[in-house]
């Protein structure tokens, strides 16, 4: 299954528009923002990745196909040195682990939410506070960055089970956690252009630190 989560700047404006058009209508948008997997997060097993936009195409779905299947093949031819490489890796680690309570968790099924699958060209994730939950919506990217396609919402959890958000730069540029009521909590990392209404949404002990 092809996926491509797009990590190249797309207009925010449009995404935003775009995301709020799936909101159920008892719903009021607070804040959006464009994410990625935080540094060092984990890829969850197929079987947790959720298939997104099934059956939606975009102009250059085909070569960007044949990209992906490229990748995968060097991917594999490469493996080998790979291997090697982490087993004789001493370079010091950033301290901290990008994932606490496991996939199951609330904080385990919002991060498998970030690395959805799916055959469209890209995929951008747009993670939403509204005035009841927690969001993530996916939007079809096309080969130009600039050009988006449809929308879709995805995983959800009610507002009051989000406890905090921190920042976390001494991990890397623009990189977060998000806690839940649970304990468990995940690394994140906020697309440009960060989002200060989507930062100032988040429960205050959230940006203590």
């Amino acid at each position: 299954m092809m996926v491509n989560v797009s990590r190249r700047s797309v207009p925010f404006g449009e995404a935003e528009s775009r995301g709020a058009q799936v909101l159920t209508a008892d719903e009021r948008l607070v804040a959006s923002q464009l994410m990625w997997p935080g540094q060092r997060m984990p890829k969850p097993s197929r079987r947790r990745r959720p298939q997104v936009l099934r059956g939606l195409r975009m102009p250059g779905d085909r070569w960007e196909g044949a990209k992906s299947r490229a990748w995968g093949l060097l991917a594999v031819v490469d493996l080998p040195y790979a291997i090697f490489d982490r087993l004789f890796d001493c370079r010091p680690r950033k301290k901290g682990k990008p994932l606490s309570g496991g996939w199951n968790s609330l904080a385990g099924q919002f991060a498998a939410a970030l690395h959805p699958r799916s055959r469209t060209t890209g995929v951008v994730q747009l993670v939403q506070v509204t005035d009841r939950r927690l969001r993530i919506t996916y939007l079809q990217r096309g080969r130009r960055s600039n050009e988006l396609g449809a929308a879709e919402s995805g995983w959800s959890t009610d507002l009051h089970q989000v406890a905090w958000l921190r920042n976390r730069r001494d991990v890397g540029d623009d990189n977060y956690e998000i806690g839940f009521v649970d304990g468990s909590w995940a690394r994140v990392r906020l697309a440009p252009p960060r989002q200060t209404s989507f930062i100032r949404s988040f429960p205050d002990p959230g940006r203590s630190r």
